[in-house]
């Protein structure tokens, strides 16, 4: 018998849910899905340029229209997963799990989160580094700060559109409700934004998990009590957004 969460202060509460939702075997094959999604576009799609001599191995070492290229090409075949397989998992429409027109409050909700966002992962960025040394600092950030020309304009399309989307499907609409489904409501929000932080891991990027998985949590609560996507996609799109405007106007961070 599934154990699911009785909290009911959200629209997203579990108990309003079909009771074969979210059913683990089934959301563990989803997320496999989607991680191999996430790898084998890009590497096909990277592969062929190299193949075909239009691109080298120097441009994967650093933001690149083949690295632009090859992330939306990723982010396009999950979303095509998601949007096949998240309705059957949740057993429920999109539009059921947030992702709907704004409402004044989910508008609301959305600003005052990324507000919230960028003051408690900068909180957490400077506790991080007094106590252990460790910069914040995300690989994507030093490759925008070395962006010329058009190579700005994919990568703010990347970062402030294409991401939030993308990543607010995947770690609120799957991941947290997944989650939320066998477990209480403060549990999900955790467990949720560790996983938001830590796949944003990469080689240079381990600074960059603690402020993540911090803001992950503020996504998450956005995104549990305005049972909107749009609302979390809005904090999420904001907060990148005022990442690239204090390195590209202000050289900042």
């Amino acid at each position: 018998m599934v154990k699911t969460s009785t909290s009911a202060r959200s629209p997203l509460s579990p108990t309003l849910w079909p009771r074969e939702a979210f059913a683990w075997w089934f959301s563990i094959g989803v997320f496999f899905v989607l991680a191999l999604s996430q790898i084998v576009p890009a590497a096909i799609f990277v592969a062929v340029l190299l193949a075909l001599r239009l691109a080298t191995l120097a441009d994967l070492k650093t933001l690149s229209w083949p690295i632009v290229l090859g992330q939306l090409a990723a982010y396009g075949v999950s979303l095509l997963l998601l949007t096949l397989l998240l309705p059957a998992l949740a057993k429920r429409p999109l539009t059921s799990l947030g992702l709907r027109a704004p409402r004044a409050t989910d508008l609301a909700w959305g600003l005052g989160g990324a507000a919230a966002m960028v003051v408690v992962a900068t909180a957490t960025g400077a506790v991080q580094d007094a106590l252990f040394h460790l910069k914040p600092d995300e690989v994507q950030v030093h490759w925008l700060r070395e962006a010329r020309g058009t190579l700005v304009a994919g990568f703010v399309f990347l970062a402030c559109i294409a991401a939030p989307f993308f990543e607010e499907l995947t770690f609120r609409g799957f991941i947290f409700n997944a989650f939320l489904r066998y477990m209480p409501a403060w549990a999900a929000v955790a467990l949720s934004a560790l996983a938001f932080g830590f796949a944003h891991w990469q080689p240079g990027n381990a600074g960059a998990i603690a402020p993540l998985a911090a803001g992950g949590i503020v996504l998450a609560t956005v995104y549990y009590r305005t049972g909107s996507l749009v609302a979390s996609m809005i904090t999420h799109a904001i907060f990148n957004s005022f990442t690239v405007v204090l390195v590209l106007v202000f050289h900042q961070i």
